[in-house]
């Protein structure tokens, strides 16, 4: 694992940088499926197959820790009874707090307290709880348990099917709630009771995706549209159950709750709450990733960049197709997208679809805004970060390419292939 930051480049042409790197043994004894940044950028949390998550501190001196900042053991604990495959940080304004989807069907809330707690996973204890030969190792009092950890569970959300896939914190000024989406199809909107209170959250709303029909002329991705009464029909793909893969909240302050879900049939939708009905709707369907030929791929991540002061929302999309997209949404005023297109939104904030721009056709698993919406970020298999900046037409560019070490990859390769 490494951490990368790079010097600015001019958006002239594309730069391959030599980046500035810190070279990281990331500790976890399973792949590690997802990193995740706090608001100031630095903390960071990795999640693992291996069922453990852990936090890296920055110190004084621009390198990253696990635990101390002063050293000692790693800020790691077992988080599930399954892989953890997504964590995220919520607003500093509610404390450290952090949540962890695991494939054991629940979304648990952790909470860093001060003070020496006895943690719930070492090294050594992880090994032994892999291998199946101890069955309780929380009970034990060994003084090798107690560890810098200091992460508590408040919460535990397991009203999931199946495995839940992805979660994310709502923007502060919705408060502190959190959404999940999972493999059953369904994305889940928690709310915490009391902010005080981390132990009770209620589930606040519910949006079902695998049963919402596909548009027959839906498959190939030609274009977005508004959902209205009269939408629907059409067949329903095949992939339609295998889940909702990724979503990302509309950080916008004048905005309803909204939120842009990303599903392994090929689909990205929008959703609003509706205060009226109180129930969330799909207001706008993007254009699907699909082949050529209409055969639909997964959507592997979605991004909703933050917006300062533009009148229109971008929101980048990557999929199983090998395609990296930026759909254009904007701000409406009533009515909706098309016609009679009932968006049930508040008519003075309805979201009109007005395109979408193809940036990459490379392998791209995640992708992900700056902090101002100006440049997003993507990543594959390839070990190279690309950036990607708008010109004075609009049109997105590649502007520097980070490369990172790929010198275990290359050797892992070589093993494969002998």
């Amino acid at each position: 694992m490494a951490i990368m930051t790079s010097t600015n480049t001019t958006p002239s042409k594309p730069h391959r940088l030599i980046s500035t790197s810190q070279i990281l043994p990331h500790g976890h004894l399973d792949y590690v499926h997802d990193i995740s940044f706090d608001y100031y950028g630095r903390r960071f949390a990795t999640a693992s197959g291996d069922r453990t998550v852990r936090v890296w501190d920055l110190n004084s001196d621009g390198m990253w820790m696990s635990g101390e900042l002063g050293g000692g053991k790693p800020n790691e604990w077992v988080a599930a009874r399954g892989a953890v495959r997504r964590v995220c940080w919520s607003h500093p304004e509610f404390g450290q707090l952090l949540a962890t989807a695991g494939a054991d069907h629940s979304v648990v809330i952790w909470e860093e307290r001060e003070g020496n707690f006895k943690s719930l996973a070492t090294p050594d204890d992880t090994l032994t709880m892999l291998s199946g030969s101890a069955t309780n190792n929380n009970n034990s009092s060994s003084s090798s348990d107690t560890t810098s950890s200091r992460w508590v569970q408040k919460a535990t959300l397991s009203d999931a099917r199946r495995a839940v896939t992805t979660v994310e914190f709502a923007p502060r000024h919705l408060g502190l709630r959190l959404a999940t989406g999972s493999s059953d199809g369904v994305v889940r909107i928690y709310e915490a009771l009391d902010t005080m209170n981390l132990n009770h959250w209620k589930l606040d709303g519910v949006i079902e995706t695998a049963g919402v029909e596909d548009e027959v002329d839906g498959g190939a991705g030609d274009g977005g549209e508004a959902i209205g009464e009269n939408s629907g029909g059409g067949a329903t793909s095949s992939n339609e159950n295998m889940g909702v893969s990724s979503l990302s909240w509309c950080t916008g302050r004048f905005e309803p709750a909204t939120l842009c879900i990303g599903c392994s049939s090929g689909r990205a939708s929008i959703y609003r709450y509706d205060d009226g009905a109180r129930s969330w709707v799909e207001v706008i369907r993007l254009p699907n990733h699909a082949t050529g030929n209409g055969i639909p791929r997964g959507v592997l991540d979605v991004a909703w960049a933050p917006n300062v002061g533009r009148s229109y929302h971008l929101i980048a999309t990557c999929g199983k197709d090998h395609r990296l997209k930026v759909h254009r949404v904007k701000r409406g005023r009533g009515g909706g997208g098309k016609g009679e297109g009932a968006t049930a939104a508040a008519s003075s904030s309805s979201l009109v679809y007005e395109g979408t721009e193809d940036l990459d056709r490379s392998e791209v698993w995640r992708c992900q805004w700056n902090l101002t919406g100006t440049v997003l970020a993507s990543s594959g298999d390839c070990g190279v970060v690309k950036l990607w900046k708008s010109d004075f037409q609009g049109k997105f560019k590649c502007i520097s390419e980070i490369v990172g070490d790929t010198t275990g990859m290359a050797a892992a390769s070589a093993v494969r292939n002998q």
